[in-house]
């Protein structure tokens, strides 16, 4: 049924004269060996970045800005998979590969950075790709690091970067990036240093690009990195699996204040809502984790266990558990308020992107190691797949074969990730308190086929009865006439939406949400046969 509705919903967005995206109409499939081909598009803006100086939208992955609602449905909204577009094909990537890192760069080309699996090469050396689409790639020469063939590879001498300038919450920048680099020969080594630099280093002509980082510290293990920096608690954050973790795998929070001492605190598990059953049992396997919109997103990499297998139990801590390893991966979405120390899961309990069905499905496994590009009004996501289960080095494949890691892009509509719908029966929203901090609404939302207007109100005492009501407060209009909503910023004055547009400005006859500026204020909006993804003041 989502499908079939964002199959709908875009031969309609197609259509609007608010915005017509060429791309849906230029890309054709053609059916590869492993993967889907597309051919060139045109390369749309980038620069607007969710840690740019535009204004938070408060989006529905939970109900923290809702005070009141009636009669929605929330609908998670699956990503459209676009099949493997970086393909493991050079010698020293005999097991495949894990796309760490995927932007673009000042001059308009993409460049990946991606981890390398393969024979007779340290594991978690990391290699380079760039493209000048984000769906053709190629592999360039570097001539940094010696490999099986000598230095006629595209291999790099750092770790994967982290844009903490987009999605790390820093705004100083000259810490933008950060880049680990093993300061002896072992790239498993625990002396990994740390470094910022204002910009990622031009492997293909700047010689001289170890002279532009500026160190930062240090890691206690070559597999952590920093997603975000956590302003409320002040320190720096990973978010990956945590260490001796039975009965379950989970998530911890890695964190330190001065890229020095680190500190570990297990925070994200299964709980008594998932899945028990052995032969599909819940765990978490991992995460990566974004700042944006004010907070902390967490793409949860769900490990589906099959724990009917004793052969496969590797791992026992004392009496209270094993870790299995056969299984399928799937990525849930998940949102923290407070720096990674706790996540609400209201829509976590199924998969944002769902894992291959068939055996050696290309997406068997699915996995999130970076953030998403913006590519106008999409999201790209870049994930590493492998076609096969989680544990196939314990041989169990009859045919003794050895899935292989590729890159995969999934593409969303920019800030979709949660709806809230109201059918065709109209519902009313009434948020929580919250100041008016910019002269306009706008809406994240598709009422192409509905309608949604939006009032501003303001908290009064009224009096029902000789009493004194509270309740009132999240009524439109009482029995008596009485309303919250402000002169000319009622549902009445608000124009009517009946777009499709991840942006849209809330038209007023008559009214001025700029006099509200600084007061504190609720939305009503109200909404019939549409989909409301978010809001925000600007």
């Amino acid at each position: 049924f989502i499908r079939e509705r964002n199959k709908l919903t875009m031969r309609s967005y197609c259509s609007s004269t608010i915005v017509v995206h060429h791309r849906w109409v230029l890309l054709v499939l053609v059916s590869l060996a492993g993967g889907v081909g597309f051919p060139p598009v045109a390369v749309a803006d980038s620069s607007l970045s969710s840690g740019d100086s535009e204004p938070n939208w408060e989006l529905f992955l939970d109900d923290y800005i809702i005070e009141r609602s009636t009669g929605f449905r929330r609908v998670l909204h699956h990503p459209e998979p676009r099949g493997v577009v970086i393909h493991p094909d050079q010698p020293w990537e005999t097991q495949g590969m894990s796309v760490m890192y995927v932007d673009r760069r000042a001059d308009g080309r993409w460049e990946c950075y991606y981890r390398v699996h393969g024979k007779g090469i340290p594991a978690d050396t990391t290699a380079y790709a760039i493209s000048d689409d984000g769906i053709h790639w190629e592999k360039p020469v570097l001539g940094l690091v010696v490999g099986p063939n000598g230095t006629e590879n595209n291999l790099l001498p750092c770790g994967a970067p982290f844009d903490l300038g987009k999605y790390g919450n820093i705004s100083d920048p000259n810490k933008r990036f950060l880049i680990g680099l093993s300061s002896d020969e072992n790239p498993r080594s625990h002396k990994m240093q740390l470094f910022f630099a204002s910009e990622l280093p031009d492997w293909q002509n700047d010689p001289d690009w170890r002279d532009k980082l500026i160190p930062a510290g240090k890691k206690p293990s070559y597999k952590l990195g920093l997603h975000f920096w956590d302003d409320q608690n002040e320190d720096w954050v990973f978010m990956r699996q945590s260490p001796n973790h039975p009965p379950t795998r989970c998530v911890a929070r890695w964190s330190t204040p001065d890229l020095q001492n680190w500190r570990v605190k297990p925070v994200f598990y299964p709980d008594a809502q998932d899945s028990t059953d052995p032969r599909f049992f819940d765990e978490i396997y991992g995460m990566h984790a974004m700042h944006t919109e004010g907070v902390v997103f967490g793409f949860a990499e769900w490990l589906i266990g099959d724990q009917t297998r004793p052969d496969m139990a590797v791992l026992s801590q004392e009496v209270i558990g094993h870790v299995f390893m056969k299984g399928t991966m799937e990525v849930r979405v998940a949102v923290s308020r407070d720096g990674g120390f706790t996540w609400d899961r209201t829509v976590s309990r199924e998969a944002w992107i769902p894992h291959g069905k068939e055996t050696d499905s290309y997406d068997r496994l699915v996995r999130i190691f970076c953030s998403p590009v913006r590519m106008g009004d999409e999201d790209w996501f870049y994930c590493t797949v492998i076609n096969g289960d989680h544990g196939s080095a314990f041989d169990y494949y009859k045919d003794n074969r050895h899935p292989k890691h590729s890159g995969a892009l999934y593409v969303q509509k920019h800030n979709r990730y949660v709806s809230l719908r109201a059918g065709n029966t109209p519902q009313i929203l009434i948020t929580q308190p919250m100041e008016v901090t910019g002269k306009k609404i706008q809406l994240n939302v598709d009422a192409s086929h509905g309608e949604v207007r939006v009032g501003v109100g303001i908290d009064k005492k009224m009096v029902i009865f000789d009493t004194a009501a509270i309740l009132p407060n999240y009524m439109i209009r009482d029995r008596q006439g009485q309303t919250h909503l402000e002169k000319g910023l009622t549902l009445e004055d608000c124009q009517p939406v009946h777009v499709n547009s991840i942006e849209h400005t809330v038209e007023f006859n008559g009214g001025d949400l700029e006099s509200l500026q600084g007061k504190m204020v609720r939305l009503y909006i109200l909404v019939q046969d549409a989909d409301l993804y978010g809001f925000r003041f600007r």
